[in-house]
């Protein structure tokens, strides 16, 4: 004899057939194409602002600043950055200065690049437009801005060989500013007392407003 076990639920009709809501379909875009930073995603007009005291010289400071290349050994996620061009001599220091960059940004799979148009006040502003942003250092400072660069220039080994940039594609609109200058003086603590002796007889380090 032969017995054979039945769940009564499997073969069972079911008493009324069961229907889901029905929605629009959409289809969203693989993670692998979409930007690492959407334009869309912000607001039209935002602006962070951030002021330190650093122990070390304003040239050197802005050496550090006007130090393109040298960008994705200490900036969070920038993978690359390249000048493009650069200024004719500044009339004080007879510098060549960085004129346009191209900047590649990431984080995993995602990775973006674009350019920026630098204008430098040497050792006291440096600005960085991108988009439709124009300078706000003025143009009697700018000098050596005034000559457009020649076409080698604009085209010279940078990382746009390598890549298509994109001139503000990530920003409508990106102004970037710099601006140093030397901090001599040793401010009281906030919540202590005066500070006794003569402070002009104090050993004077170097200090820079950034």
């Amino acid at each position: 004899m032969k017995a054979t076990t039945t769940s009564p639920g499997l073969f069972a009709p079911l008493s009324k057939p069961q229907y889901l809501p029905r929605h629009p379909h959409k289809i969203l875009p693989s993670p692998r194409n979409r930007p690492f930073v959407s334009s869309s995603t912000f607001t039209p007009t935002q602006s962070l602002t951030a002021s330190r005291i650093l122990p070390y010289p304003c040239s050197a400071l802005y050496n550090l600043i006007a130090d393109i290349p040298s960008y994705p050994a200490f900036l969070p996620y920038c993978q690359s950055a390249h000048v493009t061009s650069q200024s004719a001599p500044d009339p004080t220091h007879s510098h060549r200065w960085p004129r346009t960059a191209d900047l590649g940004v990431g984080w995993g799979p995602y990775t973006e690049s674009f350019r920026s148009r630098i204008y430098c006040l040497p050792y006291h502003t440096l600005e960085a437009c991108a988009g439709s942003a124009q300078p706000t250092i003025p143009a009697s400072d700018l000098s050596h801005y005034a000559d457009a660069p020649s076409d080698a220039q604009e085209g010279g080994g940078g990382a746009a060989n390598e890549h298509e940039m994109r001139d503000g594609p990530l920003f409508t609109s990106l102004l970037t500013r710099w601006k140093l200058h030397e901090f001599p003086f040793k401010p009281s603590p906030p919540d202590g007392p005066p500070q006794e002796g003569n402070a002009e007889k104090e050993t004077s380090y170097p200090r820079t407003e950034i």
